[in-house]
């Protein structure tokens, strides 16, 4: 049974809390999971992996297989520094997070191990996304489900749409509409934690139904919105 919280802050998503059977799934964020008090197992179509702690780039099939007490699942979102230093530092499979981090990761606050996790990486002075990219992401942010939001935001930055497109694989490693729909998703459970409905939630994530929005939750996270919801009210 899935007995735990969703926290939300600007770039980033966290549960903490105990795990339970979820479907193989893949999400535009990189995921870092780690056990409170001892290892995981992560399957991914290349291999099952089994740490105390687990990085899981975006857009990679996984599910957990076994954890043994709490676990905490750290969202990143791939446009932040540290998600693109994720990338650079631990490449495009699951692997281990070194064993002096995964502690302080279950441990401390999500923003305190965010600063330690970017110590970690030497996030000094992180390397800049295109401007008109940042300028596109800002727009979705604001507006994720609107029809034609990519072909809007391409505009407003002076781009075509498949150039906005190819800009977003190169630099963040996950196609524009996965990450859209992250978005989309991140704006339905906070209305979920809100106190929304599953119904009110979908049309506040602007999905085009409920439907659409439960089968986007188990894509992304391998579980329903009845169950995510138990997590975020």
């Amino acid at each position: 049974m899935w007995a735990g919280r969703f926290e939300f802050g600007e770039g980033w998503a966290v549960y903490r809390g105990r795990t339970d059977a979820n479907a193989p799934h893949r999400h535009a964020a990189i995921q870092i999971a780690a056990g409170r008090d001892a290892g995981i197992a992560m399957r991914s179509d290349r291999t099952v992996l089994e740490a105390r702690a687990i990085v899981i780039p975006p857009m990679v099939r996984h599910e957990f297989l076994s954890a043994r007490g709490e676990v905490t699942a750290l969202y990143v979102e791939a446009e932040l520094p540290l998600g693109r230093a994720l990338r650079r530092r631990f490449g495009e499979a699951i692997s281990p997070l070194p064993e002096s981090l995964a502690a302080s990761l279950s441990t401390a606050d999500p923003e305190n191990a965010i600063i330690e996790l970017s110590a970690f990486l030497d996030i000094a002075a992180p390397e800049a996304l295109d401007p008109r990219l940042t300028a596109s992401l800002a727009f979705l942010r604001n507006e994720p489900g609107e029809r034609g939001a990519i072909g809007a935001a391409a505009k407003a930055a002076g781009l075509s749409a498949q150039r906005l497109r190819e800009l977003a694989q190169a630099e963040l490693g996950v196609a524009l509409s996965q990450s859209l729909l992250w978005q989309k998703l991140g704006r339905a459970s906070r209305a979920i934690a809100a106190g929304a409905t599953l119904a009110e939630a979908a049309a506040s994530g602007g999905f085009s139904d409920q439907a659409h929005f439960s089968r986007t939750m188990r894509r992304m996270f391998g579980v329903t919105p009845g169950v995510a919801a138990g997590t975020l009210g």
